[in-house]
């Protein structure tokens, strides 16, 4: 993304519903997953969060449970990216909530979408929901500023809570 840029993202209405509708099910603890497209066409696609899984098996390592942290499970995202290599999908996002506190892009999440400093995937935005209550308040995109080697916020379309 150029220096100072918006970039819109741009939802189509059913991937919402659908984004807020996992986010619900999954209350009290974060939700995760992947949006594919392709030929102008969105799927939404859920992946575990095995994060209470590792946080029983290794607290020090993982000391955060699923309430507060995701972790997506390594066998499902990695079958949602062969099928992305094998049937010409692009990952236009990946997702998750944050359960009761607001849709920001933390630390941790800057973290995990860099390897040396650099986005994994560059092009792909980044979207978190914020719950209160088992209710989705607020949907944000982040997307990759080069310029500014941070992930800076993007104008959502069609994004309105609920």
């Amino acid at each position: 993304m150029a220096a100072g840029a918006l970039t819109t993202v741009s939802l189509a209405a059913e991937t919402l519903r659908a984004l807020r509708e996992h986010a619900r099910a999954t209350y009290p603890n974060e939700c995760c997953g992947l949006i594919l497209r392709r030929g102008g066409r969105e799927e939404v696609r859920p992946i575990r969060n095995i994060q209470d899984e590792l946080h029983a098996a290794d607290p020090e390592r993982y000391p955060r449970p699923a309430r507060i942290a995701y972790y997506m499970d390594g066998k499902e995202l990695l079958a949602v990216l062969n099928e992305v290599d094998r049937d010409g999908w692009e990952v236009a996002a990946f997702y998750h909530s944050h359960p009761d506190h607001a849709a920001y892009f933390s630390e941790e999440d800057t973290e995990r979408a860099l390897f040396q400093g650099e986005p994994l995937y560059p092009d792909t935005a980044y979207i978190i929901l914020g719950l209160d209550a088992g209710e989705v308040r607020e949907l944000k995109a982040f997307r990759w500023d080069a310029a500014k080697k941070a992930f800076v916020e993007s104008p959502v379309v069609g994004a309105e809570p609920g």
